[in-house]
């Protein structure tokens, strides 16, 4: 029988590196071969293993956000639809989106693409599919919601969830961390109670 295939290991082991030398260097100062050095391999086995700098600069961009994406659907799964918007709430504004060392790594990525309209569009891709699914959980959620106000919403708990987490490591009291929360809960209720208003006019 032959040996198993190393390429899975070996690449996770390639975008681990890849990630660390981000958070630490940036994107620009993340060379290959940095990245293969900090990994213990040549830069011939980031080509072979990952591929090009934008390959390997995509590769790592499914590295830090895929996690996001699916601890979001765990923690909807298996719910009714109102208990999937409540747990939506909790997700955004809980401990799952506490800072880490991949936020540098997001961050990174993300100013890098304010020069590269290739990576802005990968990255825009993720974002507004979260846009999509959390627009999707609103409407499945508030009947009568249109799919234009939903995707509104939508956006502002992504931008109130994004920029609370980047805030959260300084000493603002805690009762602003509680009052994000709040805020998004009444934005919700209050589309709620515009939609149930609507359907009880004659």
């Amino acid at each position: 029988m032959g040996r198993p295939s190393l390429a899975e290991q070996r690449r996770k082991q390639i975008l681990k590196a890849a990630a660390q030398s981000v958070a630490t260097h940036g994107l620009a100062g993340s060379t290959q071969e940095r990245i293969a050095a900090a990994a213990g391999m040549s830069r011939s086995h980031i080509r072979h293993y990952v591929g090009n700098r934008d390959e390997l600069i995509d590769a790592l961009w499914d590295h830090v956000i895929t996690p996001y994406f699916e601890a979001m659907h765990a923690a909807l799964t298996d719910r009714p639809p109102d208990a999937q918007l409540r747990a939506l709430v909790d997700f955004l504004f809980g401990p799952q989106m506490a800072r880490n060392e991949d936020d540098l790594v997001i961050e990174a990525l993300i100013s890098g693409a304010m020069h590269d309209v290739r990576l802005r569009g990968r990255i825009y891709d993720s974002y507004s599919r979260l846009e999509r699914e959390i627009a999707k959980t609103i409407r499945e959620a508030v009947p009568g919601c249109e799919s234009a106000e939903s995707l509104q919403l939508a956006y502002a708990l992504v931008c109130m969830a994004f920029g609370h987490s980047t805030l959260a490591p300084l000493p603002f009291p805690a009762s602003r961390h509680a009052g994000m929360k709040a805020l998004a809960t009444q934005m919700i209720e209050a589309l709620r109670a515009d939609r149930a208003g609507q359907a009880a006019r004659p």
